[in-house]
């Protein structure tokens, strides 16, 4: 059987790469020069493999669900107005942002994450000093959203926690029409996620959580939402081990 290929995973203040035969390397890391290092001594590892594929950290990204401005014509005029609106939105330059969105055509809403420049370079250019190069490089949220725990038209929120952000989403006939990014504290992820669910929008009691990575989360939020739960693999824990 052909192993799969390498699965790194960058977060808050880890690197952790699990090779094809399971085995997980993880190296700290405290600044961006700290983490290219990181990355080009676990890829160089990786002797086999020249694509690796990179999941982040919600702590280096942000999200939003954006209105499509009437009007808006071609993928250039899309992604300027979306740059421009993301900017506002988060009071930061939106260069220093890596902006990816779904672009749908025929869409009346964008789905938007930024994953911090700085981070993204120094994941590049740690992979290019190994001789590698990225297979994909995706937040956490994205990535998980890719393996529905249900029925992917229904109503659901979509949740990822890596033990230091919890990234809440809520999905109508798969459109994601609200999501954000938060800090777990010291609160917990059960009072997380009551309380993103309660500020984020209004929707049905029961509506189902899928729940990416939780540990200790209840069967049910406090409305009688079910929780459904599914861990993460073990490169993209906190600390690259279970």
């Amino acid at each position: 059987m052909i192993p799969t290929r390498p699965q790194m995973w960058v977060g808050a203040d880890n690197v952790s790469l699990r090779d094809p035969q399971g085995a997980i390397h993880c190296i700290a890391f405290h600044d961006v020069a700290a983490l290219r290092a990181g990355v080009a001594t676990l890829a160089a590892e990786q002797s086999r493999w020249r694509a690796i594929d990179v999941v982040v950290s919600d702590a280096h990204c942000r999200y939003l669900v954006l209105p499509r401005i009437a009007g808006t014509q071609g993928r250039r005029e899309l992604a300027e107005g979306i740059a421009a609106r993301f900017a506002a939105g988060f009071g930061d330059d939106a260069a220093d942002w890596v902006l990816q969105h779904d672009a749908s055509p025929l869409g009346t809403e964008d789905l938007v994450c930024g994953m911090r420049r700085t981070v993204v370079e120094a994941i590049l250019d740690g992979l290019g000093d190994a001789r590698r190069r990225a297979y994909r490089v995706q937040p956490l949220w994205v990535w998980c959203s890719q393996a529905p725990l249900g029925k992917p038209y229904a109503p659901h929120w979509l949740a990822s926690s890596d033990g230091h952000t919890l990234t809440l989403g809520l999905f109508h006939q798969r459109r994601c029409v609200g999501v954000r990014a938060t800090r777990l504290g010291t609160s917990g992820l059960a009072a997380a996620l009551n309380r993103e669910a309660a500020l984020q929008a209004a929707h049905s009691a029961g509506t189902p959580v899928w729940l990416f990575g939780g540990v200790g989360t209840p069967a049910r939020l406090a409305d009688g939402s079910p929780v459904v739960t599914a861990s993460l693999p073990l490169a993209l824990v906190p600390g690259g081990v279970a």
